[in-house]
């Protein structure tokens, strides 16, 4: 019993000690030295509950995504392949290089807040764990089941397929920790078949979800103690400055509540944020409006959807990052970091080469 309480003991440190690089990685090698002259001040309206808010809230809120898109491309994958087919270490990858050049280029401006860091951090080391111990199972024991299996998908495995797909849905416009992932173990041992052959495959499918989902249903209840707390007292709105917005512009969209006109065609308006804030903005792009100014800001992060041939170039654009994504080889997702004044002439000239944004990140 000792030995292996040492041995348990080593595996877990080492544990801790690989979670622990790409942590150090960020702070020691993905800062830059504050430039005097990044931060711009700006003079925005005198309206009650409008004030600047911190720049660097768009561009550390991707990481958080890049977890969403995640589960996006392994749903893309299961709808052709099987687990051992998804590159989860390329997603790991993509997540901490991403992070890093975001960093570089935030903390140019401002320090990150040690509350962010810790948020950010858990986040990586979450996705990092996860992601790697399926991907080192699914690689190695998983494909000796499929292998056992054959070509055909169990009954169990096509469950998994849909429900990575429903989850991935689900959390691009709703929190993560709000998916019923306790209900929905209790639908899959209610609802899959017993008899049947491949009964190997089967059973090593059972073990796998119940694990995954229990494990999950816990960290979605402490996660979403946690977070639920803080957004309390946070808005889920943001205000946004538009050149040229009509009547038919607001009486279109109620998403769009008008603060008041401050004169020479521009309009002071509150709307949600997160992807409806995308959408919303993407369609006055397309209605020939202008941005002048999110939350006090002038610059943005944008994930747009690209071909893999190189962007057009574009004023007041700088693309930060770039990532392939397995389910569509045609496709890679860019990072790119936007001049607000630019921001609807950006969208409509992407649109028109066969770009399209996928994701504001709104302040």
């Amino acid at each position: 019993m000792r030995r292996w309480a040492k041995r348990l003991g080593v595996t877990l440190l080492a544990l801790i000690v690989l979670l622990a690089i790409p942590i150090v990685w960020i702070e020691s090698a993905c800062t830059a030295s504050r430039d005097p002259g990044a931060t711009k001040p700006l003079s925005f309206p005198n309206e009650p509950g409008y004030a600047r808010r911190p720049e660097s809230d768009s561009y550390l809120s991707y990481p958080k995504s890049h977890v969403v898109y995640a589960y996006d491309d392994l749903a893309g994958v299961l709808r052709q392949g099987d687990e051992s087919d998804f590159t989860s270490f390329r997603q790991i990858v993509g997540f901490w290089t991403s992070f890093c050049r975001l960093n570089r280029l935030v903390t140019a401006q401002s320090p990150v807040g040690f509350e962010t860091k810790v948020r950010l951090y858990n986040t990586g080391v979450r996705f990092t764990a996860e992601f790697g111990l399926k991907g080192a199972y699914e690689r190695t024991l998983g494909r000796l089941f499929e292998w056992f299996r054959g070509p055909s998908k169990t009954a169990e495995g096509r469950f998994v397929a849909q429900e990575t797909q429903a989850c991935a849905t689900f959390i691009r416009r709703t929190p993560w920790y709000e998916y019923p992932f306790g209900s929905r173990l209790l639908a899959f041992w209610r609802e899959m078949p017993w008899g049947g052959d491949r009964q190997l495959r089967k059973l090593e499918r059972r073990a796998v979800v119940t694990v995954a989902y229990g494990t999950d249903t816990v960290f979605a209840v402490l996660s979403g103690l946690v977070s639920r707390a803080a957004a309390a007292t946070s808005d889920a709105t943001t205000h946004t400055i538009v050149l040229g917005l009509t009547g038919a512009d607001v009486a279109r969209d109620s998403r769009i509540t008008v603060l008041r006109d401050l004169g020479a065609g521009r309009t002071l308006i509150r709307t949600p944020r997160h992807q409806l804030y995308t959408d919303l903005v993407v369609d006055l792009a397309r209605r020939g409006r202008d941005i002048t100014e999110i939350a006090g800001n002038d610059d943005i992060l944008v994930t747009v959807l690209a071909p893999r041939t190189s962007l057009p170039a574009l004023t007041g654009v700088r693309e930060v990052f770039s990532a392939p994504i397995q389910s569509r080889p045609d496709r890679r997702r860019v990072g790119l970091d936007v001049s607000i004044v630019r921001l609807a002439a950006t969208s409509r000239a992407l649109e028109r080469v066969g770009v399209s944004v996928e994701r504001i990140y709104a302040y």
